[in-house]
């Protein structure tokens, strides 16, 4: 009797090797930023938190190339959605894609490499404004361990060690 694991594990392999590819190809790294908004008294809450997914151009394609920035968007929004895939109750995503921010590295400058941006908000599901809650940090948590299981770095690309 068979109770399919092996090919649920199999499946999950197979996905997370994708998402190390994509990492790889488009030298995904990724900075978080908190979600802040004034309360009645005018003070600062913080309400959430964004996952911004930092890719570039992969190394076959022409940096700026139409074709190559839609392409690269298109593996973000894949990463994003499987950094998604395991829901708390509470919490609501919001995925956007943003080809108008400006994120250089200085090395980047050198290299004319272009980035391309996805972010991801961790918001509350009913009330936008509520404080953030242990599920959302739990979250954000979450989001940062698989990251880092892909071989994302955080803050700025790092290329991968490929010594013994």
């Amino acid at each position: 009797m068979s109770d399919n694991t092996g090919e649920k594990g199999f499946s999950v392999d197979m996905e997370r090797q994708e998402m190390k590819s994509i990492v790889l190809e488009h030298r995904v790294f990724w900075g978080t930023l908190s979600i802040e908004l004034p309360d009645e008294e005018g003070h600062r809450v913080k309400v959430g938190m964004s996952v911004a997914l930092v890719g570039t151009d992969p190394d076959t394609k022409t940096p700026g190339d139409q074709a190559g920035k839609s392409a690269t968007f298109d593996r973000l929004m894949i990463l994003a959605r499987w950094l998604t895939t395991d829901c708390q109750p509470g919490i609501r995503f919001d995925i956007r894609r943003h080809d108008n921010v400006v994120f250089y590295q200085p090395d980047d400058l050198r290299t004319k490499r272009n980035n391309y941006v996805v972010v991801i908000r961790i918001l509350h599901s009913e009330q936008f404004n509520s404080p953030m809650n242990e599920a959302q940090l739990q979250t954000l948590q979450e989001i940062q361990k698989k990251l880092k299981d892909i071989g994302s770095p955080q803050e700025r690309w790092k290329e991968p060690n490929t010594t013994l």
